[in-house]
């Protein structure tokens, strides 16, 4: 199998984009192997103007990163148009009921992409015995458990699973979120492709983090979180107490693309 592909670095959450029609049954098994390949954090699949993360799940990363390569790429889709200024664009993408507006901006420096985040299905703070204190926030597609100064332990997964089982949340993609003031370490898992890793950044993950905080101090907010591939920015607004927008901004560059043989 010959893929053609471009890498998207968004903060260091590495996402390799399979630009070659892949059917939807074999987006778990192909994505391992470009994951191995390409030594990304996950893949994407792109087809009829849409984005499909590997497990189905949403990610702002990817999506801000599609947002620039769907209004940049030149015609064959592994090179992108100089650009400066700015403009609006609007894409599809996996867990996302609805298309998202992304405002992508050309500077000398590096290319960036502010997205408008879906508002989570549910903020819920409560104490776990295992976990102790911890906010789960369900978007569409992901959720994620805001862990506020705790050091990770090897029982977390578990707990983790058995708290969103006993919620009702969907497991199928979920992330951990060790937030300790200004910094932010994510770990991810997705079961379709069977993975779990430390991400170097987390969009939504951070946007997560600011919709916690925000409900917590009951103000709107605007945070940056320093995470291990870089730093991304998310403000949550509040309108009588209830959070009324997600926005999430950072730079993107795209260090690689080609054909990659299976």
């Amino acid at each position: 199998m010959e893929l053609s592909y471009i890498l998207a670095d968004p903060s260091g959450n590495t996402t390799a984009f399979v630009l070659t029609p892949v059917a939807r049954g074999s987006y778990g098994p192909v994505a391992r192997q470009v994951m191995a390949a390409l030594n990304a954090e996950q893949v994407a699949f792109i087809h009829d103007g849409r984005m499909d993360m590997m497990g189905g799940e949403f990610c702002g990363n990817a999506s801000r990163s599609f947002a620039l390569w769907q209004a940049l790429h030149r015609e064959d889709g592994l090179s992108l148009r100089p650009f400066t200024g700015e403009e609006q664009v609007s894409v599809r993408v996996s867990g996302a009921p609805r298309p998202l507006d992304v405002a992508i901006r050309g500077r000398e420096d590096a290319l960036y992409a502010a997205i408008k985040m879906p508002l989570p299905l549910r903020v819920l703070p409560l104490t776990d015995p295992a976990l102790g204190p911890v906010t789960l926030v369900e978007y569409p597609g992901i959720s994620h458990l805001v862990l506020e100064g705790r050091t990770p332990d090897d029982g977390d997964l578990a707990a983790a699973r058995a708290l969103l089982t006993a919620l009702n949340a969907d497991s199928g993609c979920f992330g951990l979120l060790y937030a300790n003031g200004s910094s932010l370490r994510p770990l991810v898992y997705v079961r379709d492709t069977d993975t779990l890793i430390w991400e170097a950044s987390c969009a939504s993950g951070t946007c997560a983090v600011a919709a916690a905080r925000a409900l917590a101090k009951k103000t709107t907010l605007e945070l940056e979180l320093f995470q291990p591939g870089g730093s991304l920015t998310a403000k949550a607004q509040l309108q009588n107490g209830q959070l009324t927008a997600l926005t999430l901004d950072g730079p993107v560059t795209f260090p690689k693309s080609g054909l990659l043989r299976l």
